[in-house]
């Protein structure tokens, strides 16, 4: 009987201790998973802190809007599309009758990029990014099919960045 309660203990405290090896194994590897997914998590939301927009709406049309897209921020913002990705979108929405409809836009045109407050003007073919400190003005058509904006209908246009942030802003047709 002494023999075999020996074995027995031996292999109860090999099992014990493969236990807690596996156990240690996998509360090492998910903290190590938490650590890597909120360090990502933190670099994300820094990059989303350092972007500040005002949106400006210039005019509003029966099928064209003009806009003024500032960066307050610290971060660039790019506008032009590199091999089909497009930056930015802009997403409008208006009362037509009794329903509001609403369009992803991302063909748009910038006519002219400026130092805010300032007329200083940089030509938009070359300088393809609203630095800090630096505005755009911004035209864009409602897609083919939709309905025109009424007069006097109120009109919702966002700005959303390729960073995860929007500005946003609300005009009326007067023409």
């Amino acid at each position: 009987m002494g023999f075999s309660v020996t074995i027995a203990s031996c292999i109860v405290l090999i099992g014990l201790i493969a236990a807690f090896t596996l156990v240690s194994v996998a509360v090492f590897q998910g903290l190590k998973d938490f650590s890597t997914a909120t360090r990502e998590y933190v670099n994300r939301e820094r990059s989303r802190l350092d972007v500040r927009l005002v949106l400006e709406v210039e005019a509003i049309n029966a099928s064209s809007c003009n806009i003024t897209v500032k960066n307050t921020g610290s971060k660039t913002i790019f506008l032009r599309d590199q091999n089909g990705f497009q930056w930015n979108t802009i997403v409008l929405s208006y009362k037509n009758n009794s329903s509001w409809l609403s369009y992803a836009i991302e063909d748009y045109k910038v006519i002219t990029i400026k130092v805010s407050n300032t007329s200083h003007l940089f030509d938009p073919a070359s300088h393809k990014c609203i630095n800090p400190g630096e505005e755009a003005l911004i035209s864009f058509q409602i897609p083919d099919g939709a309905p025109e904006i009424p007069l006097d209908a109120v009109v919702s246009i966002a700005f959303a960045t390729h960073y995860g942030v929007t500005a946003g802003a609300r005009g009326v047709r007067k023409s």
